[in-house]
């Protein structure tokens, strides 16, 4: 069966775009522990705030566990890349993209908060923590997720995507609401929330753009959120603070008004560049050759 040069060139790019893909991080907690940094089937998880954080069993889930009834706040961060090495998007195409699975126990009283936030962003070398403990004052880069986390969503913006107001600026990564502006919101107040024991999958993608702005895409599905089970939002943001991303945090305000349990069962974040020229003249050789030998059996 011949194929049409059109799904020729389909599939040709598909191959170059999917042999330029990296693997930053791909953690399923197969080794039992949480304090293994080996990029990238493990990175090291550092716990701040109320709680415990331990992975369950080897293949997880690794637990974040505020303890019932708790009023304080829990921070848990990790690095998916060296210090000195953060991902770059360099080029216009170049695409950031983490993924989070999870599922929650003890989610708390109705409520209209923010009180489930988390963060992508690129933290200074000297401030990255060498232990246990809460992100510090630092001038930290890049983007934030601030959501509602109740059985019925509530606020007026219950998934909305944030920007790090002055990155040159040092404060406390998500606990300043202040350091952070609003971009746009992904779901609807009054819409179904989150239910215990449900699988739910956060993907953000951050790619730059060819006016050096970034496109960014954040979406969170399971259950029956939103009532369509999908809240997502997505923005061009024409003057982005960062290009550099190593950080992600999570940081639930209290278990009153989130979930005293986390389970994640996976993090990936995944770097793909955009495809170099010399790939796509490979993919115009291929296509010639195509051609050529279709044009001598006709």
């Amino acid at each position: 069966m011949k194929l049409p040069i059109t799904l020729s060139l389909a599939a040709l790019c598909g191959v170059v775009a999917q042999s330029q893909a990296a693997t930053l991080l791909n953690d399923t907690f197969a080794d039992g522990a949480r304090n293994d940094q080996n990029l990238p089937t493990s990175s090291q998880w550092y716990r701040g705030g109320v709680g415990t954080l331990d992975v369950v069993a080897p293949g997880g889930p690794l637990r974040g566990d505020l303890g019932a009834g708790a009023t304080g706040s829990a921070s848990w961060t990790t690095y998916f890349a060296g210090a000195g090495n953060a991902v770059v998007l360099a080029n216009a195409g170049d695409t950031l993209r983490l993924t989070w699975q999870f599922s929650l126990t003890g989610i708390g009283a109705q409520n209209n908060s923010q009180n489930f936030r988390l963060a992508v962003v690129d933290t200074p070398d000297a401030n990255r923590l060498a232990a246990d403990g809460a992100p510090g004052n630092a001038a930290y880069a890049g983007y934030g997720m601030f959501m509602n986390l109740a059985p019925v969503l509530g606020n007026s913006n219950p998934y909305q995507l944030m920007e790090r107001v002055d990155p040159n600026t040092a404060s406390a990564m998500l606990s300043a609401g202040a350091s952070w502006v609003g971009l746009g919101n992904g779901a609807t107040t009054g819409n179904t929330g989150y239910v215990e024991g449900t699988q739910y999958t956060l993907t953000m993608e951050f790619m730059r753009n060819a006016l050096d702005g970034l496109d960014i895409t954040s979406t969170m599905s399971g259950g029956s959120l939103n009532n369509s089970g999908t809240a997502t939002v997505s923005v061009s943001d024409a003057t982005p603070n960062s290009f550099s991303f190593d950080t992600f945090s999570i940081r639930p305000s209290n278990a009153t008004g989130a979930a005293q349990i986390f389970d994640t069962g996976r993090l990936t974040v995944e770097f793909i560049p955009v495809p170099e020229p010399s790939a796509f003249a490979l993919v115009g050789l291929g296509l010639a050759g195509l051609a050529i030998r279709r044009s001598r059996r006709a």
